[in-house]
């Protein structure tokens, strides 16, 4: 009676596991395109929508510098993303290329000066 039975599951479990792939295969769905940026890149473009969202104000930017601690900019005329980096155009004229990672604040309040 043993053998009967070992044989009896052993065909019972074949069975499935022949029908089981085809029964539960999931229905063919299109490939999915996948756009990843890279992440100064990301926070470049941040930084441009978060510029474009201050109303017409006085806007600040502080960046780190590894030579001078932080620097505070005034009078941020735009602000524009190209990959990882800003290009920064001020009301004195000058223009600034900095990379994403190094801005700290983009605001509309004066900051504290020590």
């Amino acid at each position: 009676m043993k053998p009967l039975f070992c044989r009896t599951a052993a065909l019972v479990a074949f069975a499935f596991a022949s029908v089981a792939p085809s029964a539960f295969a999931a229905p063919d769905s299109p490939p999915v395109n996948v756009t990843v940026r890279a992440d100064a890149e990301a926070l470049a473009r941040g930084f441009e929508d978060a510029f474009a969202s201050i109303p017409n104000s006085p806007v600040f930017i502080t960046y780190a510098r590894e030579d001078k601690g932080f620097v505070t900019l005034s009078g941020i005329r735009s602000v524009k993303a190209h990959g990882g980096v800003l290009v920064i155009r001020t009301d004195r004229g000058p223009t600034l290329v900095l990379p994403a990672r190094s801005i700290v604040i983009i605001t509309d309040e004066r900051p504290a000066t020590p």
